[in-house]
C-alpha cells in the first residue's frame, strides 16, 4: 500500500509538471524554442502514462493479495471452529458498546485494541458472507419464479441490472431533445448483451398471451418497449425504450436487433440487443388515434424524464391533451401522480 501511495503521488507530480510546462509554453510563445519545449512536454506525457500503467498493475496486485489474505484468514477461522467442536464464535453487542466473541470473550477482554479490532473485522466479514448467502437464496427464488413465466422462454438478450426499482430513485439520465417523446432514463450501471442462442425455442401453446405476442411482426425503425434477457446479475431487468434497427430471418426464426435509446450515448455508439417479438411491445406511431384507458387499469408507462417503463395505475385521462394521469408503483403513499403521453402507455407485462 505504501508503494501504491508513492506511485499515485508521483503521478500527481507528473500531472502538475505537465500543467506547468503547458502554462510556460503558453506564456512564452514566440520567445522560447517551440520544438524543444514540445519535446519536453511529450516526454512528460510519456512518463505520466508509464506511471498510470504501473499504478493499474499495482492495484490489481494489491487486490489479488487481499483476496489471498482473506482466504487464509477464513481458513484459519474454520480450523479454529473445527478444533472447538462447533461453529465459529458468535458475537453480541454488549450495553457497553464493545463486541466480544462468546467462545473467546475472556481472551479478547484481556487483549489490546489491535486484537479487538481484528475480531470486529472478522465478524464484519462473517456478516458479509451471510449477506452473500441470503442474496444467493433470493436469486434462486427469482429463478424459480422466472421459470413459471412462459414468456421468459423467448428472451434472447442479456443485460439489465436489478429487479424493477421504485421510480422514486434518482433519475440521472436525461433524454435530449433529439430522442423520441422528449423523455430520458434512469439507469445505474451498464447492461451488456449476451451472445444470441443458436437454437430456436418451441412455439408457445396456441391461444396464450405469449403465443399472441410471438405473432406480432415489427418493422425497421419502429419504436418499441423491450426487455433484455435476465442474467445472473439481474434476475428481473427493466423495460426500456428502443428502436428496431434490423429484422433477421423469417417465420419462427425471425429475430430483431433493437437499439437502446440511451440519450447519454451518441446514436452510432448505442448498444444493440438481439431479441424476439415476445420480449417487445409496440409503441404506436405519433398521431395515431388511441382509445382511452379506464381508471384503475394497470399499465406499463414511460416514467417522465427517463427511458424506463414502470408499472403504473391509471387515475384519469386529460380530455384536452389526451395524456394519461398515472400513479407509478412505489409512489402510492406519497400521492404523486404523473402525466404521460398516451402512446407511451402500453399493456402491462411483468
Amino acid at each position: 500500500m505504501h508503494k501504491l501511495v508513492d506511485l499515485i503521488n508521483s503521478s500527481n507530480d507528473d500531472m502538475r509538471a505537465v500543467a506547468a510546462q503547458d502554462s510556460y509554453m503558453t506564456k512564452n510563445e514566440g520567445t522560447c524554442d517551440p520544438q524543444a519545449e514540445e519535446d519536453k512536454l511529450e516526454a512528460q506525457f510519456r512518463g505520466g502514462v508509464r506511471d498510470v500503467d504501473n499504478i493499474k498493475q499495482m492495484i490489481e496486485t494489491t487486490i489479488h493479495h487481499l483476496h489471498l489474505v482473506r482466504a487464509v484468514q477464513k481458513s484459519r477461522e474454520e480450523g479454529d471452529a473445527a478444533v472447538g467442536g462447533g461453529p465459529g464464535p458468535s458475537t453480541r453487542e454488549r450495553p457497553g458498546g464493545s463486541t466480544y466473541g462468546s467462545a473467546r470473550s475472556g481472551s479478547i477482554r484481556g487483549a489490546g485494541a489491535k486484537d479487538r479490532e481484528r475480531e470486529r473485522e472478522r465478524e464484519r466479514e462473517r456478516e458479509r458472507e451471510r449477506e452473500r448467502e441470503r442474496e444467493k437464496e433470493k436469486d434462486k427464488e427469482r429463478e424459480k419464479d422466472k421459470e413459471k413465466d412462459p414468456s421468459s422462454l423467448y428472451d434472447f438478450d442479456g443485460g439489465g441490472d436489478s429487479p424493477v426499482p421504485s421510480p422514486l430513485g434518482s433519475h440521472t439520465r436525461k433524454l435530449g431533445s433529439g430522442s423520441a417523446g422528449g423523455a430520458g432514463s434512469d439507469r445505474s450501471g451498464t447492461r451488456d448483451s449476451l451472445p444470441p442462442r443458436d437454437s430456436v425455442p418451441p412455439d408457445p401453446p396456441a391461444g396464450t398471451a405469449a403465443s399472441q405476442r410471438s405473432k406480432v411482426i415489427f418493422v425497421k425503425g419502429q419504436d418499441v418497449v423491450f426487455k433484455p434477457k435476465p442474467t445472473a446479475d439481474t434476475a428481473n431487468p427493466d423495460w426500456f425504450l428502443g428502436r428496431v434497427q434490423q429484422v433477421l430471418g423469417e417465420g419462427k426464426s425471425r429475430r430483431y436487433k433493437v437499439q437502446d435509446a440511451d440519450p447519454d450515448v451518441p446514436p452510432g455508439e448505442r448498444i444493440e440487443y438481439r431479441t424476439s417479438a415476445s420480449s417487445m411491445i409496440p409503441i404506436p406511431p405519433e398521431g395515431t388515434e388511441l382509445p382511452g384507458l379506464d381508471k384503475g387499469k394497470t399499465v406499463l408507462a414511460l416514467y417522465p424524464d427517463s427511458t424506463t417503463f414502470y408499472k403504473a395505475e391509471v387515475t384519469a385521462m386529460d380530455p384536452e391533451t389526451g395524456r394519461v394521469n398515472l400513479r407509478f408503483e412505489g409512489e402510492e403513499t406519497s400521492g404523486t401522480t404523473q402525466f404521460v403521453d398516451r402512446r407511451y402507455v402500453v399493456e402491462y407485462r411483468s
